[in-house]
């Protein structure tokens, strides 16, 4: 669970497993938006609060803006919220698309996120072992079952302590020809057979940059309508990487498939 706290336009959420650093990235926000009202008088830094009648100055001018930023937090406070999920703005549901480099520490912890509520894991990734180990490592038990789609002949590979007969995963090995039609069949055929009353399933896709730059716009876009349709029949949560450096443009086309889009940074959920 995590810290959220959001503007009353709604233009503006960050999440955060830990308050220290969601209070300082709404502080940074408040101050943005209020920075008319920071003023140079002579050799001094001056600022007006806009929501009540308190001034202030200092010579300093990283005194001055740190303390206007503790002044605006403490109007806005009541806005940041405990004990709260991600996934809680679409009703525990549906499918996320996160802006994030595939290998690294923000998807790591968006994945611990997204994954961790789930009794059932399914991830589609082209680094099956470093995602075991994650899993392993991150969460605070195994799922009851994990199911890794994977063209990687040795899936376990590079991860050392791990034998498949002792964990709960099974390995399906996707063929490296496989098209996007016999992906989708695949993926709904695993996830018949993980459904059951009662059973939350937590989904993860993590080659959708390269699928972008490997086929039309078009195609992916049909490929994710029916992908996230046969999520929500079965109520899964689920999450698709996307490096959004590499990949802005063609996420303003596919933004419609998703029900949520955000940027990770570090630790750091944003929606802005």
């Amino acid at each position: 669970m995590v810290y959220r706290w959001r503007a009353r336009s709604g233009d503006f959420t960050v999440w955060s497993a830990s308050r220290e650093k969601t209070v300082e990235r709404v502080k940074t926000y408040i101050a943005k938006q209020n920075k008319s009202r920071l003023t140079q008088e002579g050799v001094m830094v001056g600022w007006s609060c806009p929501y009540c009648d308190r001034r202030n100055s200092a010579h300093d001018e990283h005194v001055a803006l740190e303390t206007f930023k503790k002044h605006l937090f403490e109007h806005k406070k009541p806005l940041l919220e405990s004990g709260v999920h991600v996934a809680d703005d679409i009703n525990g549901t549906g499918s996320i698309a996160v802006l994030s480099p595939v290998e690294s520490t923000s998807a790591d912890n968006a994945r611990v996120h997204f994954l961790s509520p789930g009794d059932v894991v399914i991830v589609v990734t082209t680094n099956p072992a470093s995602r075991i180990d994650l899993l392993r490592s991150k969460l605070s038990e195994w799922p009851e079952w994990t199911v890794i789609l994977t063209t990687k002949d040795d899936p376990l590979a590079g991860l050392s302590g791990v034998e498949l007969m002792d964990i709960p995963v099974e390995i399906v090995h996707l063929d490296k020809q496989m098209g996007l039609g016999s992906l989708t069949e695949t993926i709904s055929r695993v996830l018949e057979e993980q459904q059951e009353p009662g059973r939350k399933i937590a989904f993860e896709f993590d080659i959708l940059t390269e699928l972008i730059q490997k086929a039309k716009l078009q195609r992916i876009f049909k490929f994710l309508h029916l992908l996230t349709g046969r999520l929500d029949d079965v109520n899964a949560l689920s999450h698709f990487f996307v490096n959004r450096e590499r990949m802005a443009s063609s996420m303003n086309v596919l933004d419609p498939v998703f029900d949520m889009q955000l940027e990770v940074d570090g630790s750091l959920f944003l929606q802005e």
